[in-house]
């Protein structure tokens, strides 16, 4: 499922900001089509039948929207794989949309989970079989020290090739993970470039471009072969994270470029840089292109339209995760839920 979220990422034109929302918390949902295979669960699935007309209870670790909060049931359920504990705290259904209060906890009482927990490839949310398309996608909550869990908002929605909502409260609904993205590392560094030494027209190469962001009412400078002009890497050499680089900054046709370097050595490095007003506020990009070198590493050129003068007034900042290792694991809890009018 992860190479499909990755491609939307890439390929489906979202800006680096609104990728690090996604990463850090789920601003909209994901829309996915297409699953992969179910690995061959190795724990028993628990089963439950669930109302949602009684009201609203449960344990809640985390800050949970209260006006989702209110309509959640309890359901506590668990499945335990490599010494974590996979709970489906509470749960609903409502007009066609499936809801889950979700949390992680390490057996172990290590620190595996304190700083971060992704849904990294396998996970999965089974819908009816006359399911044409599936919006999903999850809010990562943060970690509570006091219980020792990480938790998560789930929300599935499913259409059939007609677009109408299925019900999801006649069939059973499966939960899954198979792998755990842990222990990222999430920087948001500061960085002092002297604007007044970037040159108005920075040297460029045209290279062939594999993903981007387009504002509306912009036009990228794309050619008819995919291929646009990026910033000369090497410019600059600026670290910006472990395994991240600034290599360029500059003015191309009027339009100021700022360009990362990710190695990709880690399962999910990504981050992003911005330009940060006098007023404190984020200077809105127009615009992102992403091109990818044959040794798996990539380069994000981010396109601002601002002035010297305004630029000269901007400090630059950005926002990273890097690094962590993947858990292989199989945690699995299964539903029949009911949906009252």
């Amino acid at each position: 499922m992860r190479s499909h979220y990755k491609q939307a990422m890439d390929e489906l034109a979202l800006s680096p900001e609104a990728k690090g929302r996604i990463q850090d918390k789920l601003a909209y949902p994901q829309r996915r089509v297409r699953f992969r295979p179910a690995a061959v669960a190795a724990a028993a699935a628990a089963i439950l039948v669930l109302g949602t007309s009684a009201m609203a209870s449960g344990v809640f670790y985390h800050d949970v929207p209260a006006a989702i909060a209110q309509k959640l049931e309890p359901v506590q359920l668990s499945c335990t794989s490599q010494d974590i504990t996979m709970t489906v705290q509470s749960a609903t259904v409502e007009n066609g949309v499936f809801r889950a209060y979700i949390t992680m906890e390490d057996e172990l009482d290590s620190e595996r989970l304190a700083q971060g927990v992704e849904f990294y490839d396998f996970y999965k949310i089974s819908t009816p079989y006359r399911a044409n398309e599936t919006i999903s996608g999850y809010q990562a909550l943060g970690y509570d020290e006091e219980s020792g869990t990480y938790g998560f908002l789930i929300q599935v929605q499913a259409k059939d090739e007609d677009g109408r909502k299925l019900d999801l409260s006649k069939d059973k609904l499966t939960f899954s993970v198979q792998q755990l993205l842990l222990e990222q590392e999430e920087t948001e560094p500061e960085f002092t470039l002297d604007w007044d030494a970037l040159p108005d027209e920075a040297p460029a190469v045209r290279k062939y471009i594999f993903g981007r962001h387009l504002v509306e009412g912009r036009e990228l400078p794309l050619a008819e072969d995919g291929t646009a002009l990026i910033l000369q890497p090497g410019v600059l050499n600026i670290p910006a994270a472990d395994g991240a680089v600034i290599t360029a900054a500059g003015f191309l046709d009027g339009v100021f470029h700022l360009q990362l370097h990710f190695d990709n050595a880690g399962p999910d490095d990504h981050g992003q840089l911005f330009l940060i007003g006098p007023d404190g506020e984020k200077v809105e990009n127009c615009g992102a292109m992403y091109t990818r070198e044959e040794d798996g590493s990539k380069y994000l050129d981010t396109l601002y339209d601002i002035t010297r003068e305004e630029l000269s007034s901007c400090t630059l900042a950005g926002k990273f995760k890097m690094g962590g290792y993947l858990l292989e694991g199989d945690w699995k809890v299964t539903f029949t839920l009911t949906e009252e009018p």
